[in-house]
């Protein structure tokens, strides 16, 4: 039951992370969330567990409504977040043995869209057998069109090459996070030639490799707008406003297309994504010019003024040829020697020599950006799975290394060559783990740079002037943490945009510049990389989280809380200040789901805000999932380690220092603090050295801004320690973050200070 629970805990939040990314036109999303509630509903149907089957299905019902735009977006995602934050108050209910059948009934009698009693009776919105919604979750024989309707398809056609599909995925979706970037940056400067062509090339690159697999719909899309990007590159069209959401809205769809392929690879059958072109497609010719549009035009355009870039003006340029002589070639070209280019002409009339050619030739390949990036050369691909299979490799070699270094029998030797060699060994280890560590660390780049199209869309889409401000680009972040971050990131620039931010007119009425500043920073301190979110909007206003708090039975109305403590409310479950929902935010899902991602990387969030100055969220993280600095302490016969992460301070109290607080237990005075104490000995059942702390070792550690004094009987040094898995049947016990092997071969447990904080208040 406890691992059923824990699942179901872990599926979501996941869905309540998703929800918040959902927009009304974001069907690939949908397809996630779907899917993601099936899996859900069956853990209840497996554990029989009727009303919550029924009740998770009708919460599906709304998301496949408002997929096919039968109940508005924001109100119907605002029900779907609600019903979420349910399942997630439930689901810890239930955990502690708690009845939740009050809340449910409560919450179906406040929300309209759900049936009105928790039984959830025959008749309400699930997806039965005939439903039409059913189809919106994925299956392969049906497909919408753009009014919403689904149609019989086509039958899927057989993968005939998995591992080349595979890699066409990876690579397509490097090279659209590419043009997502380059095309912002060409927004910014639109006859910059060079960029235009690296948005070209990836396009092009893209439908190759789709027309060799037969993926018609991606090489259709891809052959369309590569077509649009020709004639940019050819001056026909100017590249504007419209033609950069074009190419966005195409860089999306592809993405959807991509996403799809990768499911379709589990079923070993190519199926239809569901995601229809042909509105898009059309969108995209509207723009295009056709080939029958002023001839004249566009063959002079094809020498002429881009930016110098054709091999007749560099000829005119550099005075080998006269205007005239060009005029005249291009005529020729439009007649008789249509076949044949402007270089060729120019020689066979002797009016340019082949080696003025051959130099305008290199100038014009230049001036587009046709040079060859040397740097790509010096880069393989790997499968990551033999990366990881090597940094795991690496870290057992590191563990041997130090047993052998420690093995009592080898420090009474006097060999002084087997010492040198052990020396060495030492050494070489020490490097071969650097390298395999950073063979994982790639530049969080990538990552920020997706952030300009976010606020891009989002400053838009609420009526607002904001600018990114971007810093560290280069700081580099372990690779199996980057996709893991970037929904945090984005829920946290939604809330900075939506909430901090104010409306032009507000600011300058508050005597701000109408045009707002969102500021991401990345940058290492003390062995962790922290990442900055700020913004200079309005700031949070504490008075009204304390309210709400106090209203959700958060906090006592008579409890003194510091500004931290209140800033940190708002990771409450389904804590909420915004008085109106967007499709932005608002829904009561967020913060929470976003402080436990951070918390699984074993990171921290901090929150930092001043009233009409703004606020900035602050997460910490370790540089690597493989590797931690921990402090070693010994606690009777046992070794644990506390991440030094958590770690404020270690001391030996005076006997003054010790108290008992009536309602709060054991505390220890550390200079103006009074902080709880927690002996390990009774948490985790062991016999400590030391049962007075003025006898042993205090340390002091920190979780959401709060600290408290843990008991130990020793310090024994810093480390950095080789994390391992503490498996399926102990990797959710509160406490404890996972394992490692200590230099004499036994085990020592590394402790989690939120874990620890949670045990020792419940007990």
């Amino acid at each position: 039951m406890e691992d059923y629970l824990n699942k179901a805990l872990e599926l979501i939040d996941k869905i309540a992370l998703d929800v918040i990314m959902l927009e009304g036109d974001n069907i690939a999303g949908f397809r996630v969330v779907l899917n993601r509630f099936d899996v859900f509903n069956q853990l209840f149907e497996d554990n029989q567990n009727d009303s919550l089957v029924e009740f998770g299905k009708a919460t599906k019902a709304i998301v496949e409504k408002v997929l096919l735009e039968e109940i508005p977006a924001d109100e119907g995602l605002k029900e779907v977040g609600d019903g979420v934050s349910l399942f997630q108050e439930i689901l810890r209910d239930e955990q502690h043995g708690k009845s939740y059948s009050a809340k449910v009934t409560k919450f179906l009698n406040e929300h309209a869209m759900f049936p009105t009693c928790s039984t959830m009776p025959a008749g309400s919105p699930t997806n039965t057998g005939d439903d039409k919604t059913a189809s919106s979750s994925g299956d392969a024989d049906t497909k919408e069109d753009n009014n919403g309707r689904y149609d019989v398809e086509v039958a899927p056609e057989p993968i005939q090459d998995k591992e080349l599909l595979a890699s066409f995925i990876a690579e397509a979706q490097e090279h659209l996070d590419t043009i997502e970037v380059n095309i912002l940056a060409l927004e910014q400067d639109p006859e910059d030639i060079e960029v235009i062509n690296a948005i070209f090339r990836p396009f092009h690159t893209i439908k190759g490799v789709a027309g060799f697999l037969n993926l018609k719909e991606v090489n259709r899309l891809s052959h369309e707008i590569e077509t649009l990007l020709d004639n940019a590159r050819d001056q026909k069209i100017i590249i504007d406003e419209e033609i950069v959401d074009i190419v966005l809205e195409t860089v999306d769809l592809l993405k959807g297309l991509i996403n799809h392929l990768k499911e379709d690879i589990e079923t070993d059958f190519i199926t239809s994504a569901g995601l229809d072109s042909d509105t898009l497609i059309f969108k995209i010719r509207a723009v295009t010019p056709t080939d029958l549009e002023d001839k004249e035009k566009q063959a002079s355009s094809r020498v002429s003024a881009k930016d110098g870039a054709g091999v007749g003006d560099i000829l005119i340029e550099k005075g080998r040829l006269t205007k005239t002589d060009l005029e005249e070639v291009i005529k020729k070209q439009e007649g008789p020697d249509a076949s044949k280019k402007i270089g060729e002409i120019l020689m066979s009339e002797q009016k340019a020599t082949s080696s003025d050619v051959a130099h305008a030739l290199r100038e014009q390949k230049k001036r587009r950006g046709g040079k060859v990036d040397k740097s790509q050369l010096t880069f393989i691909r790997v499968d990551t799975n033999k990366l990881d299979n090597m940094v795991d490799m690496v870290g057992e070699l590191v563990i041997m290394q130090s047993m052998i270094q420690e093995d009592a029998a080898l420090a009474a030797s006097k060999n002084q060559k087997l010492s040198r060699n052990l020396a060495q060994l030492r050494r070489i280890t020490s490097e071969v783990q650097k390298i395999a560590m950073s063979m994982r660390m790639i530049p969080i780049k990538q990552t920020f740079r997706k952030m300009m199209r976010l606020v891009r869309d989002l400053s838009k889409k609420a009526g607002k002037l904001v600018s990114l401000e971007m810093y560290g680009e280069d700081t580099e972040i372990d690779r199996n943490m980057v996709d893991e971050i970037y929904n945090p990131l984005v829920h946290m620039m939604r809330n900075s945009i939506d909430h901090g931010i104010e409306m032009p007119d507000e600011r300058e009425a508050a005597g701000k510049p109408k045009m707002a500043t969102v500021t991401l920073k990345a940058y290492h301190k003390g062995g962790n990389i922290v990442i900055e979110v700020a913004d200079d909007g309005r700031g949070l206003d504490r008075e009204k989280i304390l309210k709400k708090a106090i209203e959700k039975d958060l906090v006592r109305s008579d409890e003194k809380m510091s500004d931290q403590e209140i800033n940190a409310l708002i990771f409450q479950p389904g804590f909420s200040t915004a008085n109106q929902v967007t499709d932005v935010s608002g829904r009561g899902v967020g913060m929470d789901v976003v402080k436990r991602a951070i918390e699984s990387l074993r990171g921290k969030l901090e929150v930092r805000s001043e009233r009409n100055i703004g606020t900035t969220v602050i997460m910490r993280l370790p540089l690597t999932l493989a590797i931690i600095d921990g402090m070693l302490v010994q606690a009777g016969d046992r070794e644990y380690i506390i991440p030094t992460i958590s770690v404020v301070e270690s001391l030996r109290p005076d006997r003054e220092s010790y108290s008992t607080v009536a309602g709060r237990g054991e505390m220890i005075k550390i200079r103006e603090d009074v902080l709880p104490l927690v002996r390990l000995h009774k948490l985790f059942g062991f016999d400590p050295r030391h049962h007075n702390p003025w006898e042993g070792i205090i340390v002091v550690i920190e979780s959401e801004g709060r600290r408290k004094c843990i008991l130990v009987d020793e310090l024994i040094g810093k480390h950095e320690i080789v994390i391992k898995s503490l498996g399926e049947k102990l990797k959710n016990v509160k406490g404890l973050a996972g394992g490692a092997i200590l230099a004499d071969g036994r085990v020592g447990l590394i402790l989690d200070a939120a874990g620890l904080f949670e045990i020792s208040e419940s007990g």
